[in-house]
Parts: C-alpha cells; sequence; structure tokens
C-alpha cells in the first residue's frame, strides 16, 4: 500500500503547478491534522477547520483555498454545506448529556452570496431541544462580513451503543 500511494505521490507531483501543489500540501497537512488528533474527522482536517464556543454559540472556520473552490473559484456549496452541517451538528451534540449523540435528519440551506474571501465562518445556535430532536440554526459568513448562506437543521437524538 505504501509504495503504490508513494508512486501515486511522484505522479501528482512530476510536473505540478503552483496550485496544485498547494492543494496537495492541504490534503497532506489534513491527514497529518487527523492523525495527531487536532481534527476529529478527515473532513475536518483536509478543510483546516477550526472550532470556537462563542458568545454562547459554537463557531467552525476554514480558509478559502483551491481546495474549497468550485469551476467558478468560489466556495464549492458542498463545502459550505458540510461547513454549516459540521457546526451545527457539533452544537447539537455539545448539549447533550454523556451516552447520546444527535445526527442530522434535515438540512436546509439556503445559498445567499458566493464564498470568497480569506475564510467562511459557520454559526450555529440551538433553536429547540426535544428529547427525541434537535433544531439548530446556523449562518455562514465570509471574512468580509456578508452572510454567505443561512440553514435550519433537525437533528435525531439516540442513546450510543456502549
Amino acid at each position: 500500500m505504501k509504495e503504490h500511494v508513494q508512486e501515486l505521490l511522484d505522479e501528482c507531483l512530476s510536473g505540478a503547478t503552483d496550485e496544485d501543489l498547494l492543494i496537495l500540501k492541504q490534503l497532506l497537512e489534513g491527514v497529518k491534522r487527523k492523525k495527531d488528533n487536532e481534527n476529529g474527522s478527515i473532513i475536518g482536517g483536509i478543510f483546516a477547520m477550526e472550532r470556537e464556543v462563542k458568545d454562547g454559540n459554537f463557531e467552525i472556520s476554514i480558509p478559502i483555498t483551491p481546495v474549497t473552490h468550485n469551476s467558478l473559484q468560489i466556495v464549492h456549496g458542498g463545502v459550505t454545506a458540510t461547513l454549516v452541517d459540521s457546526a451545527m451538528g457539533t452544537l447539537a451534540n455539545m448539549v447533550l448529556p454523556e451516552g447520546y449523540g444527535a445526527v442530522t435528519t434535515n438540512l436546509n440551506v439556503h445559498y445567499l452570496a458566493p464564498g470568497i474571501g480569506d475564510r467562511l465562518t459557520a454559526q450555529a445556535t440551538v433553536v429547540h431541544q426535544g428529547s427525541k430532536t434537535i433544531v439548530v440554526d446556523g449562518k455562514v459568513i465570509s471574512s468580509d462580513g456578508k452572510i454567505v448562506a443561512h440553514s435550519t437543521g433537525s437533528f435525531f437524538i439516540f442513546q450510543k451503543k456502549r
């Protein structure tokens, strides 16, 4: 396996542009962050997610890089959705008692502006917490303060297996 990965890496490096090298660097740094437990998932590692509890809400921020771009050189809508779902889902799990988890059952994203600038930050706030579901409100904001997307999500609460 290691030999195959090395061959693939060598092939990707051969004739790589500066942008290709930047992308490879971010992907490899993401794997390292996951391996070093700096991020809990490979998605968090690759997108270099930084998490913060701020003013009683939860935020996740990512840099805007070629890894996040679509063919129009703006942040791909799926990346925006992943960012806001990660923020809302993490918050939903944070408010639960030990031994319980929550998973997304519905995600509604309204795209309002292009994802441009240096960073995107997703903010999440609990709207309702019941015994079976949690409803969370989310916003994605660009580094210039524009709201890129508004989202709501429903999360099903379950007891984790022991």
